[in-house]
């Protein structure tokens, strides 16, 4: 299992709120030398049932991730750190990467706060980023998330107190990105993965 705190970060409580897209892009422009890309790892997951935004029951691993190559952040809808900066660097990166999405590569977002997050709070949150058919939000039945945050590495303690990082890979190797690389190394790392 990934350490969910093995990489602390200097802006893991950057201000950021619920602003306009534009100035979240700025925003990560701002921490792109705030990043750094760790070594792959094996982590353990569960095929279990979730929620998307929309309301459909998916499994994680059969529905969602297909064996495909998955990029995942994590969220929650009443962040005002970070949580709108990365959503907005993978808003632009799924642009730059739209001829992989769906074929070789999906993007997860997965709530950290399932006690609090529907799929409408959700689909609220996402909107403004504009998510397309091969990026899932996703939240669900609190015992079932909070076994796959757990798996992933991802915090348990308080939503707000989450360190940033993401993960990149196929269930059984997963890449940990910590902070905010810039979205050209975050696209090279991505590729690089891909093969692409």
């Amino acid at each position: 299992m990934l350490s969910p705190r093995s990489h602390p970060h200097p802006a893991a409580h950057a201000p950021c709120g619920r602003i306009s897209r534009r100035l979240w892009l700025q925003q990560v422009a701002a921490f792109a030398a705030c990043g750094l890309v760790g070594q792959a790892q094996a982590v353990a997951l569960r095929d279990v049932e979730l929620v998307h935004l929309d309301g459909r029951r998916v499994r994680l691993l059969s529905q969602v991730w297909q064996d495909r190559t998955a990029l995942l952040n994590f969220v929650f809808t009443a962040c005002t750190s970070f949580c709108g900066v990365q959503s907005a660097q993978l808003a632009a990166l799924q642009e730059r990467l739209r001829a992989h999405m769906g074929s070789a590569l999906v993007f997860i977002s997965i709530t950290l706060d399932p006690l609090t997050d529907s799929p409408e709070r959700l689909k609220t949150f996402a909107q403004p980023f504009g998510p397309g058919p091969h990026w899932w939000w996703l939240t669900g039945d609190p015992p079932r998330v909070f076994g796959v945050l757990e798996a992933l590495g991802a915090d348990r303690g308080p939503p707000a107190d989450h360190s940033p990082f993401m993960l990149l890979g196929r269930p059984g190797q997963m890449q940990r990105i910590v902070g905010f690389p810039s979205l050209q190394t975050l696209e090279s790392t991505v590729r690089q993965r891909l093969g692409a």
